[in-house]
C-alpha cells in the first residue's frame, strides 16, 4: 500500500502559491489606501512596499514554472498553506506600522483571517489597524481561494479541486467559476445591507464598515475596546445580530430568495439552527437569572447567544464574570457553530444533524436484520459512507484538539472552564474570550491558540496533511524476503 503512496508535486503546488501571492496583493493594496486616507503614511510604505515584494515574488514563480493540473491532494495542501501564509504577510506591516512584536503581530493576523477575533493588540493602535484587521476578516471570510478562482484560474479540473478543498460539494451554478463569482456577488450583497443596518442604527461611517466586514465574515473583531458593549441602546446590538445571522446562513441557499423563497425558508438546517438559537436562549437566560448581576434581554442574552452559535465573537458585557453554567452554554454553542457554506465555524449543525442520524441507525438497525439496508438522507441529500468516515475523523480529532489544547493552558495555572472557553473560541474561529487572552498571556498559550484558530478556519485534516512526511516525501520501498518453515 505505501509503495502505492504518491507525494504531492511540490512544482504545481509553487506554481499555484504564485497564483495566490499575485492575487493578495490587491488584498495588501486596500489598507494602503486606507493609510493614506487617514494621512498615515509610513503605514502606506509598509503595505506597500509588502504588496509589491508578494507581487514580485509571485510573478516570478508564476512565469518561471509550467502549467500542471492539480490532484486533490495538492488542492488540500495549497488550502492549508494559504491562511497561515496570508497571516504573515499581514503581520509585516502591521507589526511595523504598530510597533508590535512580529509574533504578536502574526498572532493578530491570524486571528483575522481565520475570522476568529481572538486578540493581543494594545489599546490605541489607531484607525488604520483596526481597518486592515477588519478588512482581513472580510477577506478570509469569503477566502482567497474564491479571488484567486474567479479572477486568475480558467475553468477545469484545476479549479474544480481548489473549490472542492476550500468549499466542499456544494454549487448553485454549472461551473465552479460561475459558482465563485455568484457568491462573491452574495457577499457583496449583504455586507452592503449590513453597513446600511448599522449607519441606520447610528454608528458612524467608518464604525460601520469594519463592524460590517467583521459581521457578515462572522468575525468579531471592534473598533471599541470594549465590543458591542461601547454601544447605548438595542438598535445596534440588533443590527449587529441580523448582519452575524446573515453570514451564518449557507451562501447557497441566498440565490432561492427570489426565485424560490419556499426553499430557503424549508431548509432543514437552516430550521434547526434558527431552533438552537432559540434553546439556547432559553437556557442562557436561566442561567443569568441565576447571577447577581442585571442583565438586557435582548442586548446581553439573545445577543451573546447570537454572537457564540453564529461564531461572530462579539460581546455586551465582560464574559469572566459568568459563572460556570453560562459559560457551559456559550461553549455549546459555540462547538456547534453555523450553517455549511457560510463563514462561520464550529462543528457546523449539518454535521450535528448527520451525527445524529448515525446514532439513529445504529439504534435502528439493532431491531432489524443484518441483511436490510438503512440508507441515510437528509433532505434531498443522501448519505454515502465516506461522509460518515469523514464525519467521525473529523469529530475525533476535534475532540483531541480540544482537550490537548486545555491541558496546555491548565498547566498554565488557568482554570479548567477558562481553558476550554478559550480553547473552544479559538477552535470553533469564535473570538469570545473569559479574560484569558491578552498580551501578557504566555509565548505558549498564544502559539496553543494560533494552531487551534487555523485548525478551526482549514478544518484540521488539511492542515495535519502538510506535516506528514509523506505529503513531501516518497516511502522508500523495503524489500523483505519471505522465508519458508
Amino acid at each position: 500500500m505505501y509503495e502505492l503512496h504518491t507525494p504531492v508535486d511540490t512544482k504545481a503546488v509553487a506554481k499555484y502559491m504564485g497564483y495566490y501571492l499575485i492575487a493578495f496583493t490587491f488584498v495588501l493594496i486596500v489598507p494602503m489606501i486606507a493609510a493614506l486616507l487617514f494621512s498615515n503614511i509610513e503605514a502606506a510604505i509598509y503595505y506597500g512596499a509588502t504588496a509589491v515584494a508578494a507581487f514580485g515574488l509571485g510573478s516570478i514563480i508564476y512565469r518561471t514554472l509550467p502549467e500542471y493540473e492539480l490532484e486533490t491532494k495538492e488542492a488540500l495542501v495549497i488550502v492549508a498553506l494559504v491562511f497561515p501564509v496570508s497571516a504573515f504577510l499581514s503581520a509585516i506591516p502591521m507589526s511595523l506600522s504598530t510597533g508590535m512584536t512580529l509574533f504578536d503581530a502574526y498572532f493578530e493576523s491570524v486571528s483575522a483571517v481565520t475570522t476568529t477575533g481572538l486578540s493581543v493588540a494594545p489599546a490605541d493602535v489607531g484607525p488604520v489597524f483596526l481597518f486592515a484587521r477588519s478588512w482581513g476578516q472580510w477577506v478570509g471570510g469569503i477566502g482567497i481561494i474564491l479571488v484567486v478562482l474567479s479572477v486568475l484560474i480558467s475553468p477545469g479540473t484545476t479549479a474544480y479541486r481548489i473549490y472542492k478543498a476550500n468549499y466542499g460539494d456544494m454549487k448553485i451554478k454549472p461551473t465552479v467559476i460561475s459558482t465563485t463569482r455568484t457568491l462573491g456577488k452574495v457577499y457583496i450583497v449583504i455586507t452592503l445591507v449590513s453597513i446600511i443596518l448599522l449607519l441606520l442604527s447610528g454608528m458612524s461611517l467608518f464604525d460601520s464598515i469594519c463592524h460590517a466586514f467583521c459581521c457578515v465574515s462572522t468575525g468579531g473583531f471592534s473598533t471599541q475596546a470594549s465590543s458591542i458593549g461601547a454601544y447605548q441602546g438595542n438598535l445596534i446590538p440588533a443590527a449587529i445580530s441580523i448582519s452575524c445571522l446573515l453570514g451564518a446562513v449557507s451562501f447557497v441557499l441566498y440565490p432561492y430568495l427570489l426565485k424560490k423563497p419556499e426553499k430557503f425558508f424549508r431548509n432543514k438546517e437552516l430550521r434547526y439552527f434558527l431552533a438552537l438559537i432559540a434553546i439556547g436562549s432559553v437556557l442562557f437566560a436561566f442561567t443569568l437569572s441565576k447571577e447577581n448581576f442585571g442583565y438586557n434581554v435582548i442586548k446581553d442574552n439573545l445577543f451573546q447567544i447570537i454572537s457564540a452559535v453564529t461564531t461572530a465573537g462579539f460581546s455586551t458585557f465582560d464574559l469572566s464574570i459568568l459563572s460556570e453554567a453560562s459559560k457551559a452554554v456559550l461553549i455549546f454553542m459555540m462547538w456547534i457553530g453555523g450553517n455549511m457554506g457560510s463563514t462561520a465555524g464550529g462543528i457546523k449543525v449539518f454535521r450535528v444533524l448527520l451525527l445524529f442520524k448515525v446514532v439513529h441507525n445504529v439504534l435502528l438497525r439493532l431491531f432489524l436484520p443484518k441483511e436490510n439496508i438503512t440508507p441515510m438522507k437528509i433532505e434531498e441529500h443522501v448519505i454515502e459512507s465516506d461522509e460518515i468516515y469523514n464525519l467521525v475523523t473529523f469529530m475525533l480529532l476535534y475532540t483531541l484538539i480540544l482537550v490537548v489544547s486545555a491541558f496546555i493552558f491548565m498547566l498554565h495555572g488557568i482554570d479548567t472552564s477558562s481553558s476550554v472557553f478559550e480553547v473552544s473560541s479559538a477552535l470553533s474561529t469564535v473570538g469570545l474570550s473569559a479574560g484569558t487572552t491578552s498580551a501578557a498571556m504566555p509565548f505558549v498559550l498564544k502559539a496553543v491558540l494560533i494552531i487551534d484558530m487555523l485548525f478551526g478556519r482549514i478544518e484540521i485534516i488539511p492542515l495535519i496533511l502538510i506535516f506528514m512526511p509523506g505529503t513531501w516525501f516518497k516511502r522508500k520501498r523495503t524489500n523483505k524476503r519471505m522465508v519458508k518453515i
